[in-house]
C-alpha cells in the first residue's frame, strides 16, 4: 500500500506547463525527496498532494483513498496531512503550546495536551510549551512547525524547502532532529529541496526533476554512482568535462579508455568528479600516470579542493579528504577512479 501515490498528473498555469505526466509512490515509513532546480515543477507537486491546487490531469490517491483529480478534489484539512513550509507560518499571537495545537482535533484536553507534549518532546521543544514564536531561533521555530505537522499523526507529511531559511550550520542540526522525529513518528514524507547534499541526507529514495518531470529515481547512493544524463551528474556537485569520441566501446582519455555502450563514432563527454582524481606530488610514489600542476588549493576542513592545469593548458578540478595544502605551481601526478567515471553524449 502507498501512502501517496501520484499517477499521471500534469499541471498547468496559463501557457506554462509546470508538470507533465508525472507519477510518483511513497510507501509508510518512507522519507522520498522531489530534487531540482527553482522553476522544475517540484512545488506544484507537493501543493497538488496537500490539495492547495486542483488535479487537472491524472489522479491522487492518500492511503489509497482518491483525494485528486478531474472533478474530484478532497480540501486540505481533510486530507490527513502534515504540511511544513520554509517560512514556518507559525502564528505570532498564540504559544508554542497553542501553535502546535492548532487544528488538533482531540476533544479530550488532557489527550490534546499529551498529543502537544508528546508533539514537542519529538523535537526537543517540551521546555518551550510557554514561549511565543518571537522568543525563539529560527531553527527552533522550524522544529514548532514539524511539531505542529506532527501532532495529528497524519499518514503523511509535505516538506516545502524546510531548511532553506537557516545558516548551514543551524541547518545541520534541524536536519538531524527533523529525520529522528519523522522516522520515530513512522509517517510517510515527500520532501521538496534544490540542495543535492540535503536530499542524500534525508532521503530513501530521490526523485531528481527537470522541466516538470521525474527524469531519475532511486536511492541517493544509486543515483551518485549511476547518473543516467548530464543532468543528474551534475546536479549532484562539481563535475569534470573531458570531450571525446566512441569507438570499440570506449571513449579515449588521458587516463586511458572509459567504457562506454555508445554507438562508433558518436561524439562524448567524460563525466569526472573531484573526488575521483587522485593527487600526488612528484617524487611522492602513487599510481599516477597524468602530470598537472597545482593552480589554487582551498582547505574546506574535511577536504581540500584543488584546481590544477594539464600540459595542454586544461583545467581540472580535484577534492582530496582532509588538510592537504601543497604550493601553487608545484607539479603534481594524477591518477583517476573509473568508477566514478561516467560516458554521455555531448547533445
Amino acid at each position: 500500500m502507498s501512502a501517496l501515490s501520484i499517477e499521471g498528473v500534469s499541471h498547468a498555469y496559463g501557457a506554462t506547463q509546470a508538470v507533465s505526466g508525472l507519477s510518483l509512490a511513497v510507501a509508510p515509513g518512507e522519507v522520498v525527496c522531489l530534487l531540482g532546480p527553482s522553476g522544475c515543477g517540484k512545488s506544484t507537486v507537493l501543493r497538488l498532494a496537500a490539495g492547495l491546487e486542483e488535479v487537472q490531469s491524472g489522479r491522487i490517491a492518500i492511503n489509497e483513498v482518491l483525494v485528486g483529480a478531474p472533478n474530484v478534489h478532497v480540501p486540505p484539512e481533510s486530507r490527513n496531512v502534515g504540511l511544513v513550509f520554509q517560512d514556518f507560518a507559525l502564528f505570532p499571537h498564540l504559544s508554542i503550546c497553542n501553535n502546535v495545537g492548532f487544528g488538533l482535533n482531540a476533544r479530550d484536553p488532557a489527550v490534546r495536551r499529551e498529543r502537544i507534549l508528546a508533539a514537542l518532546g519529538d523535537v526537543g521543544l517540551a521546555h518551550a510549551e510557554q514561549a511565543f514564536p518571537h522568543m525563539l531561533s529560527g531553527g527552533e521555530q522550524q522544529r514548532v512547525a514539524l511539531a505542529r505537522a506532527l501532532a495529528p499523526r497524519p499518514r503523511l507529511v509535505l516538506l516545502d524547502e524546510p531548511f532553506s531559511g537557516l545558516d548551514t550550520r543551524l541547518r545541520e542540526q534541524v536536519r538531524d532532529v527533523t529525520l529522528e522525529a519523522l522516522r520515530k513518528s513512522g509517517t510517510a514524507t515527500l520532501m521538496v529541496t534544490h540542495d543535492a547534499e540535503e536530499a542524500m541526507f534525508m532521503a530513501d529514495r530521490i526523485a531528481v526533476m527537470r522541466a516538470g518531470r521525474i527524469v531519475q529515481a532511486g536511492t541517493p547512493i544509486d543515483l551518485y554512482r549511476h547518473p543516467s544524463s548530464m543532468f543528474v551528474a551534475a546536479f549532484f556537485g562539481e563535475i569534470n568535462r573531458l570531450p571525446g569520441v566512441a569507438g570499440n566501446g570506449k571513449v579515449g582519455t588521458l587516463f586511458g579508455p572509459v567504457p562506454t555502450d555508445l554507438p562508433d563514432g558518436t561524439r562524448a563527454e567524460v563525466v569526472i568528479r573531484p573526488e575521483a582524481l587522485g593527487v600526488a606530488l612528484e617524487g611522492e610514489g602513487g599510481a599516477g600516470t597524468v602530470p598537472a600542476h597545482v593552480v589554487s588549493a582551498h582547505p574546506l576542513g574535511r577536504s581540500t579542493r584543488l584546481v590544477l592545469a594539464l600540459d595542454d593548458g586544461s583545467r581540472l578540478k580535484a577534492r582530496i579528504w582532509g588538510l592537504y595544502h601543497p604550493a601553487i605551481g608545484a607539479p603534481v601526478m594524477l591518477a583517476l577512479d573509473h568508477r566514478q567515471a561516467f560516458v554521455f553524449r555531448t547533445d
